[in-house]
């Protein structure tokens, strides 16, 4: 029996070698040289709390929170916090979708929902995923960042969202013929969806990916709340270092209304990257290179970036800073959310740290920007 205990334990050993050396054809990662790296970066980057998670597949390589949610109340891995710009990755998710069930067109015009909006007749949903619409992003304004600053627990309607986007009756540029990005058309598209199904966007999202996947954990918030527990986030940008945790979300439109939690997005990362809820055709256009997109190896798909082969998001809002990548040759997720400390240099670090973990773990397939 001892024997076969050792045997046993030889064989998890070794195959625990083999999975991390066909992380990155290295044999030298381990779980505690990941954990290790991440705590150096943290120290680095100043960051009050990092908290990552680092899949192969469906296993498991590492999950982790360092740092404190608040005074005295350490990080956890199952807190609740905002996923901002990746709740856009699900957004581009539902639409395939809803094209596939029959439910939406891509190549119909917005006019068939929106007869008096700006270029109706000339912008299709299709444009708006790619942001090859045209339409200036109201993020940019700023008289609407001051109004956000002033005012952070105020609820924007999509209304008021897309007046400081098209009341100057201009574009970027002609509808398809560029591309940039757009937090007013993936607002836009929300406003579409909605009419054009007769539900909600929460109701959509809870019907054909949350609860089909069992995503428990993750859930569409246009208000300040947020399921306990709670992933504090700290922000400086009013002037004065102050908790921006439960500051409202909604100035975001559909472009960062979701939260999550880090195993609900391990979850989600793969069954995205894979196509799991689509079929190839309508994968293969989610993940596709506009035509306006000079470079293969680096273009914006449909709410995230497609970069040398990883499928990525870097959001960044609200005091919450984050980093979400799935690399489908190597099926390989890495998730990773920060929030600022005092010292200013902490801001949006979350990518920065998620690319030096790249590096580390798939030398030869990097973020090439």
């Amino acid at each position: 029996m001892k024997r076969l205990f050792i045997s046993l334990f030889i064989l998890l050993f070794f195959n625990f070698l083999l999975f991390f050396s066909n992380v990155s054809g290295q044999t030298n990662i381990t779980k505690d040289s990941l954990q290790n790296k991440l705590a150096g970066l943290k120290e680095d980057t100043r960051v009050n709390e990092l908290i990552a998670g680092i899949w192969k597949g469906d296993q498991e390589l590492l999950t982790v929170a360092l740092g404190e949610s608040m005074t005295s109340v350490p990080a956890n891995i199952d807190m609740h916090l905002r996923i901002g710009g990746v709740s856009e990755i699900f957004l581009g998710t539902l639409l395939m979708i809803l094209a596939e069930q029959g439910k939406i067109n891509l190549d119909d015009k917005i006019s068939k929902w929106l007869p008096d909006f700006l270029a109706a007749d000339k912008v299709t949903i299709g444009m708006l995923i790619k942001n090859t619409a045209g339409y200036k992003d109201y993020v940019v304004n700023k008289d609407f960042i001051n109004l956000v600053l002033k005012e952070p627990f105020r609820n924007f309607s999509r209304e008021e969202i897309f007046a400081y986007s098209v009341n100057d009756g201009e574009l970027n540029f002609p509808p398809g013929t560029d591309q940039k990005y757009s937090h007013t058309e993936f607002t836009i598209l929300g406003e579409v969806l909605e009419k054009a199904t007769g539900k909600t966007m929460s109701e959509l999202y809870s019907e054909n990916i949350f609860s089909p996947l069992k995503l428990e954990h993750t859930g569409y918030s246009i208000n300040p709340g947020l399921p306990a527990p709670v992933l504090h986030a700290f922000s400086s940008d009013r002037g004065i270092y102050e908790d921006a945790t439960f500051w409202n979300p909604s100035w975001t439109g559909d472009s960062g209304p979701l939260y999550s939690t880090l195993s609900d997005l391990g979850k989600w990362a793969r069954v995205f990257g894979k196509g799991d809820l689509l079929t190839p055709a309508y994968f293969d256009s989610l993940v596709s290179r506009p035509v306006s997109a000079t470079r293969p190896d680096l273009y914006f798909a449909s709410g995230f970036i497609v970069a040398n082969g990883w499928y990525a998001q870097n959001p960044s809002f609200n005091g919450y800073s984050g980093a979400f990548g799935y690399l489908p040759s190597k099926d390989l997720t890495v998730i990773i959310y920060t929030t600022e400390s005092d010292d200013p240099k902490s801001g949006a670090q979350a990518f920065n740290i998620f690319k030096e973990m790249v590096k580390m773990i798939t030398p030869e397939t990097t973020i090439n920007f």
